[in-house]
Formats: C-alpha cells, sequence, structure tokens
C-alpha cells in the first residue's frame, strides 16, 4: 500500500470508532430508553439503562443532562436518584450511587428494582442548576 492508502485507511478506520457512541461501548442502550424536561424547564435528561431495557433486580442508569434550550451539555450537578414505584407507593432499599462521568454524563449505580412495572426515576439537581425530573419507563 501506498501512504496515501494508508492514510484514507487510518481515516476511515478513526471515523468509524469516533462514530460509535459513549453510551454503546460502555454497556448502555444506544438510544435513550426515555428523554424528559425537567420541571422548571431548564434540563433535558436523556436516560439510557443497563440492561436496557431494565429488568427486574440490579440496574445501572446513564443519564445525559444537557440544557432544554441549547443542548449544551451541563456539568458540575449535584444529582440524587430514588428509584420509586408509583403503583406501589414505595421505592426501593437501595440508595444509587451517582457518579459525574464529565460531558454532562452522570451513571447511577445501584439501581435495584426489586418487581417488574412502571418505575420512576426520581432526580434532584443541585449546583450550577437546581431543578427535578422524573423519567418513567416500564421494567420488565
Amino acid at each position: 500500500m501506498t501512504p496515501r492508502h494508508l492514510l484514507s485507511l487510518a481515516l476511515v478506520t478513526l471515523s468509524a470508532c469516533s462514530s460509535a457512541s459513549i453510551s454503546e461501548s460502555s454497556g448502555f442502550g444506544a438510544a435513550p430508553l426515555v428523554t424528559v424536561t425537567s420541571a422548571n424547564g431548564t434540563l433535558s435528561v436523556a436516560v439510557r439503562t443497563s440492561p436496557q431495557p431494565p429488568v427486574e433486580g440490579d440496574a445501572e442508569a446513564q443519564l445525559t443532562v444537557t440544557e432544554a434550550a441549547t443542548g449544551k451539555p451541563v456539568d458540575g450537578l449535584a444529582v440524587t436518584v430514588v428509584p420509586w414505584m408509583p403503583a406501589m407507593g414505595h421505592g426501593a432499599s437501595v440508595v444509587p450511587t451517582v457518579t459525574a462521568e464529565g460531558g454532562g454524563v452522570y451513571v447511577a449505580t445501584n439501581l435495584a428494582f426489586i418487581m417488574g412495572g412502571e418505575w420512576e426515576l426520581r432526580l434532584t439537581f443541585a449546583g450550577p442548576v437546581a431543578d427535578t425530573a422524573n423519567p418513567s419507563f416500564n421494567v420488565q
């Protein structure tokens, strides 16, 4: 191969690698399970889960938080997650841990979906933005 062909091959390989989203490579669903606007209308929150769709038992959620108006990622938030089952009027006894990944991405671990049905993630945001959001989805 000529150097020009090698360069072309390298560029094609790099563009193919960069087109794969972070969520695909980390085990989260490629497309959001659900996207909601926060209570104050300030934030947009895209939720991906692992596994996706979520099943009864332990799971993780990737929350991508952006400004609703601009789509710009929002970093520096303290995020609290409370898994809640509205039909039963309770949540899980396990407290999730939330880790900031950068680029507006926050990962919640220790999500204990103790039974199948409709669940909410009751999200509270503090820091540069104070707001709440309650994305809901079905756990199988």
